[in-house]
């Protein structure tokens, strides 16, 4: 019951990322805001530290690389996320880069000898399907549609690494993830400037705490007591009912009918494909 309710709280919490980058309302450069949203992050991480297993938290010299790597994959993955959701709808955004888990098997083929069988040929066809009733180049922002698709490639990216060194997650190294994606991130303040950051600092506060710290943490926690793909499954329908959710209450964000159905269609071939790879 403990875990169902982490992956729930970090679904719902996840909501926030969406609104908060559309009320900052380009005020603050997409990529400087996730600068700001990961030090902030980490920040937040560390003030509960204490409350985490401290042997666990020490970070080894043969874990730099790995953990390196894995924030600047986070990084990129968010980063264009953040910018994609800047330019078009949330629900565009968070749909579209859901196709990450198309990307994962192809990336699986060539990198850990997974099969691509004929049930995950059909499923992508299917969210092909979903992806034209979308039609990603006639509604909202081609550019933010266009990077919300290479931020699922990124996304696919990570999860891939991740099972090619067969990483174990541990909520005690999301702080490691956060400061190194921070670490990544720290020239953008000074290419593009902070904009006006003390104006939308209870927003950035919102996105780096509510949408990042506590729900990755939540996440972490719920990976550790159950299978990697069955986290995954929960992702895929979580991250974007919450997101358009948040969308449609909070900002009056619409949601279009070839949005809805276009939606309905790709999220149910990604929760098939899930679970064929469960089965097979």
């Amino acid at each position: 019951m403990k875990k169902l309710a982490y992956i729930l709280l970090a679904g719902f919490l996840w909501g926030f990322i969406g609104v908060s980058v559309k009320l900052i309302d380009h005020e603050i450069n997409p990529f400087t805001l996730n600068f700001f949203r990961f030090f902030a992050a980490f920040l937040f991480l560390l003030i509960i530290s204490p409350f985490m297993r401290k042997n666990e938290m020490n970070l080894g010299k043969k874990d730099i690389k790995s953990h390196a790597i894995i924030g600047l994959l986070f990084a990129l993955t968010t980063s264009t996320f953040v910018y994609a959701i800047s330019r078009t709808t949330i629900a565009n955004t968070v749909l579209l880069q859901s196709l990450q888990a198309f990307f994962i098997m192809i990336l699986a083929y060539f990198m850990l000898h997974e099969k691509i069988t004929t049930t995950k040929v059909v499923t992508l066809v299917f969210a092909l399907i979903g992806i034209y009733i979308i039609n990603p180049l006639g509604t909202g922002d081609m550019v933010g549609n266009i990077v919300a698709v290479i931020s699922g490639l990124f996304f696919a990216l990570l999860t891939a690494y991740m099972r090619f060194t067969d990483r174990k997650v541990h909520h005690s190294h999301t702080i490691w993830f956060m400061f190194f994606a921070a670490l990544f991130m720290l020239p953008f303040p000074f290419m593009f400037g902070v904009g006006l950051l003390l104006e939308n600092l209870i927003y950035v506060l919102i996105l780096a705490v509510l949408g990042t710290a506590l729900p990755y943490l939540f996440y972490s926690l719920f990976i550790e007591k159950s299978e990697a793909d069955i986290a995954g499954l929960f992702s895929v329908i979580m991250l974007p009912l919450s997101s358009i959710i948040f969308g449609i209450l909070i900002i009056g964000e619409f949601l279009t009918i070839t949005t809805m159905v276009g939606g309905v269609i790709l999220i149910s071939s990604i929760i098939y494909l899930e679970f064929h790879r469960k089965n097979i």
